[in-house]
């Protein structure tokens, strides 16, 4: 290992120190001609730069060689027999190889849809070079969805396991109000979990590390990225909140090696060609913030901060079989681990880590192909994915007086997802009307098992068996789970294009096995673009389902199996206009509503449940005997509603690629309020208690709905009305003003600086007034208090969210390749944005000290240090990296 690093470091040395210079004359460069069908190389083409000042013609091998007077960059003009062709292309050293592509007359197969196919309503799009060195995310390209109007960060899933997320939160916090669940983002006031996210179209579940602190993929492997808000097209399912659509590489035009490495993670990068019609693209990535934060400064280290450990891969191949077929094989995937237990806090820090003793190990594995077959008007894609994810949660509580074990856990979450696609496109009228037809199949199954539960504590144990016994998604949790279900989907479109007319008319059939429903969701946009002026106008129209994602919910055992598919309808109008040098300026006003919106619901019974509860038949065996059938809650319904409106402002400048210096980024601003209501009836205390003590000597024998209200009949013969008296109230995730500012400035071909500056409102939430003392002998031996949360749910808001990170970069270009050299300030005047508050149940409610706030780390890092004086200071995070491309 040690003579390893010896050879890293050697290399490293090596490359500081070799510094070949280029010609202070002519810099002679090599152009390869190729087409784009085939490949084969393009004799006699005639290619010539005007700023350069140079011509050549190609050989037989499709070479021309051509000299300039300096690096930077040069449009670059080839001619053949039938056609001229322009392009863009940077000159950086003496002996480079640029490859251009130019189009055949008889080109045997359809065009891609490109950028000028892709409808421009409620879609943002950023490319590689716009975001490969965004600053304050340590090189991850994917952040920049963070930046994109309409996006609001959500709260992370965090240390917790997938299926704790959303389970019991209630019984710990006490929170009486909730309209939300854990996840990464939120689109136009869409669910976290409503999101769907594609990578090069196959289904990417799991696109961010534990936390939220990475994407999973490599930051050279993404192409580009769309982020559909609005009524996206016909061909995306599977989501009621939006679409992320993200673009690898598909082509390796030549090979290269890109090494990125800084002070809490390193990458590789690596295209090779094995043969003229074969590729191979593969990366990986590590960080290592227990070798960095840990170790050499542990005391700069946030109490509430949760830093994982992660790993992740992609591999690619791609054949060319011949001018009309391809096949691409790949698999990506990821493992996670947070593995703060007393032991790797003794091993770590001497046992002084104050984080929870949390244990968890998680992956997941996708493993695709995809075959595409294209003649002269149509191109067919048939493709293949199944992923596989796994975790492995551990638990441990200890007595913090007497360090004695009160309860230990494990669990172990399996979750399979099969998709398959088959997508059609056939030019009905060349360059005006296609249609896009396919079929869809995804399935999934997950399983949970509990294993190695133990307690020492015989008052706990007590509280914590009567717990199962109460809850059934806990338990459902303990004892084991397992959830089934399959979709299949069939959409076409008719994008239609004529002079500045755009037209896409389109629907969608969704057909989900849970509820065995199938749903028709039309969905049409359009627009008009004034070619004189450079301006348009859009608008649109889209309905969405999506099957229900949480096991808890859905679980036969704790959940309604029977629960149908969510709703959204997404209405958006718009108008852009492009400027010279490069601007442009888009607004859009949006309404979005949300129906049949999963939501938990005390009262939904199914009056004639099998009692088939293993805990119960093993406890009770007798009275399961004499009550075969029994009324049995299942927790969830589809009750929830809810709205989102607002407008959207995007500013884009793009830098011109044939100035060697210059400015470019985007600004964003939405300004929006989202509103839900569960539609739950709110009862207080007395209500709750007089109902339960009534029905406990009765029967329900049927249940109805008027409206939204409940209707039982019992055996008493009674009717009762459950009115629903719940109102509306701010979504959870509701920030009125988001407002991000991102720029980039080139000085020149060596020189760089960007930034970016984000600010948010703060999210609502429902305040702690007081708090209540449990009895002892209930907590198992220690004095607990229990918030008291105001009637006003979600009446107050957390302080506003701003942060700005800065990032300079030095590039060296070598004949080779280049050298990156970046340094980042990552919340650059240490601020410290609040995302919550923590309750410290040994204490009693005291005002700003109990609850104390809690700090956003994962979007927002920091460090804590010292001043001379002894006062604490917040200081921002330095990242200090090398990328080395050759």
């Amino acid at each position: 290992m040690k003579h390893s690093h010896l050879q890293l470091i050697i290399f490293f040395v090596l490359f500081c120190w070799y510094q070949p210079t280029l010609a202070d004359g002519n810099i002679e460069v090599v152009f390869q001609i190729v087409k784009s069908n085939s490949g084969k190389p393009v004799t006699n083409a005639v290619v010539i730069s005007k700023k350069g000042k140079t011509s050549g013609v190609s050989n037989e091998e499709g070479i021309a060689k051509l000299r300039f007077p300096e690096p930077g960059y040069y449009e670059i003009k080839v001619s053949t027999a039938d056609r001229t062709e322009s392009v863009f292309r940077e000159v950086r050293f003496k002996g480079q190889v640029i490859l251009v592509t130019i189009s055949e007359s008889n080109l045997a197969g359809i065009l891609v849809s490109g950028e000028r196919d892709k409808t421009p309503l409620s879609r943002y799009g950023l490319v590689q070079e716009e975001i490969k060195r965004l600053p304050g995310v340590s090189g991850d390209s994917l952040k920049a969805l963070q930046t994109i109007p309409g996006v609001v960060i959500g709260a992370p899933v965090g240390i917790l396991p997938s299926v704790f997320t959303n389970i019991g939160t209630n019984l710990l916090t006490g929170n009486p109000y909730s309209n939300s669940e854990r996840g990464d983002l939120s689109l136009r006031g869409g669910g976290t979990r409503q999101n769907q996210y594609y990578f090069d179209g196959f289904p990417l579940p799991y696109p961010f590390h534990l936390g939220n602190q990475s994407s999973v993929l490599n930051n050279n492997l993404i192409k580009s990225f769309d982020v559909f808000t609005g009524a996206f097209p016909a061909k995306y399912g599977y989501a009621t909140g939006g679409i992320i659509a993200i673009e690898g590489t598909d082509r390796v035009d030549e090979n290269k090696t890109i090494i990125n490495t800084n002070l809490f993670l390193s990458d590789v990068y690596n295209q090779s060609k094995i043969l003229p019609g074969l590729a191979m693209i593969s990366s990986g990535r590590k960080n290592y913030p227990n070798l960095v934060l840990l170790q050499v400064y542990p005391k700069g280290i946030p109490e509430d901060a949760k830093y994982a450990e992660y790993q992740d891969y992609q591999w690619k191949l791609i054949w060319d079989i011949n001018s009309e077929q391809r096949l691409s094989i790949q698999t990506f995937g990821t493992r996670d681990r947070q593995a703060y237990t007393k032991a790797q806090a003794d091993l770590e820090r001497g046992g002084e880590d104050p984080r929870p003793p949390t244990g968890l190990d998680r992956m997941f594995r996708t493993d695709a192909i995809r075959y595409t077959w294209k003649g002269k008007t149509f191109r067919n894609t048939l493709s293949y994915s199944r992923t596989s994810f796994n975790e492995f949660f551990e638990l441990r509580f200890t007595n913090p007086l007497t360090a004695e074990n009160i309860f230990g856990l494990q669990n172990r979450t399996a979750d399979s997802i099969t998709y398959v696609h088959n997508a059609f496109e056939w030019e009905l009228w060349e360059e005006h009307l296609k249609l896009e037809a396919g079929v869809q199949g995804r399935f999934r199954e997950t399983t949970l098992k509990g294993e190695n539960i133990s307690s020492y504590n015989r008052l706990f144990y007590n509280v914590f068996n009567d717990l199962l016994n109460s809850n059934a998604a806990f338990r459902s949790v303990i004892d084991g789970d397992r959830i089934r279900y399959r979709e299949k989907s069939a959409y076409a479109e008719l994008p239609f294009k004529y002079a500045g007319f755009r037209l896409t008319p389109g629907a969608r059939v969704d057909n989900y096995s849970g509820s065995n429903e199938t749903n028709l969701a039309p969905r049409i946009t359009g627009g008009y673009l004034f070619e004189s002026t450079k301006t348009g106008i859009m608008a649109g129209h889209g309905i969405h389902y999506n099957a229900p994602v949480s096991v808890e919910a859905l679980s036969a055992k704790s959940g309604n199996p029977n629960l149908f598919m969510e709703r959204s309808e997404h209405n958006s109008v718009g108008v852009s206009q492009e400027f010279a040098n490069n601007w442009q300026i888009k607004v859009e006003g949006f309404r979005n509503i949300f129906q049949n919106i999963i939501v938990p619901d005390n009262y939904i019974v199914d009056p004639y449940a099998l009692n088939n509860d293993t805990r119960i038949f093993v406890n009770e065996t007798a009275k399961v005997l004499a009550n075969p059938v029994t009324p049995k809650n299942l927790n969830y319904s589809n009750a929830g509603y809810g709205h989102s409106e607002g407008i959207e402002i995007f500013i884009k400048k793009t830098k011109d690629p044939r100035e060697q210096s210059g400015l470019f980024g985007w600004i964003s601003y939405t300004n929006s309020i989202t509103k839900r209501i569960n539609n739950q009836s709110r009862m207080n205390s007395d209500e709750s208690r007089n109902r339960t003590l009534l029905n406990n000597s009765r029967t329900l024998l049927a249940q109805g709905k008027m409206g939204t209200n409940y209707i039982n009949y019992y055996d008493d013969n009674n009717l009762e009305v459950i009115y629903n008296n719940d109102k509306e109230q701010l979504y959870d995730l509701d920030r009125t003003h988001i407002l991000n500012i991102v720029f980039g400035y080139k000085f020149n071909p060596e020189w760089m600086v960007g930034g970016r500056f984000r600010y948010f409102s703060g999210t609502p939430y429902t305040p702690i007034t007081s708090a209540t003392r449990a009895n002892q002998a209930a907590t198992f031996g220690l004095n607990l208090y229990f918030p008291n949360y105001s009637g006003n749910y979600n009446s107050d808001r957390f302080l506003p969210f701003h942060q700005f990170d800065l990032r300079i970069d030095r590039i060296e270009n070598y004949s080779w390749g280049y050298i990156n050299t970046y340094i980042e300030f990552v919340n650059f005047y240490g601020r410290r944005n609040q995302a919550g508050f923590e309750f410290d149940n040994t204490k009693n409610y005291q005002r700003n000290q109990n609850p104390a706030p809690t700090y956003d780390t994962v979007n927002s890092p920091f460090i804590i240090s010292q001043t001379p004086n002894g006062k604490m200071a917040i200081i921002p995070l330095i990242n200090i990296g090398m990328e080395v491309r050759f």
